[in-house]
């Protein structure tokens, strides 16, 4: 299956090279969960402070994401 995914900030160096700016199609198991696309992706879940699936909030990375799902990832960010 594919989802869309698109690495906000500093997460975007985390993408695979050749990638455009807006995300990457990436092809998965059926049954894959947001914390293994972000693993395969070698994302540590320290690097993440928030994810959206289809635009809306997803606190559980357990959650087993479907075809044609789009997930945004977004670091912690500091400030002052």
């Amino acid at each position: 299956m594919q989802v869309h995914i698109k690495l906000m900030a500093a997460l975007r160096n985390k993408l695979p090279a050749g990638s455009a700016a807006s995300g990457l199609q990436l092809d998965l198991e059926p049954g894959t969960s947001i914390a293994a696309a972000l693993e395969r992706l070698g994302i540590p879940s320290g690097h993440i402070h928030l994810v959206t699936v289809n635009r809306e909030m997803e606190p559980d990375r357990n959650r087993v994401l479907q075809e044609g799902d789009e997930l945004v990832v977004f670091p912690p960010v500091a400030g002052g």
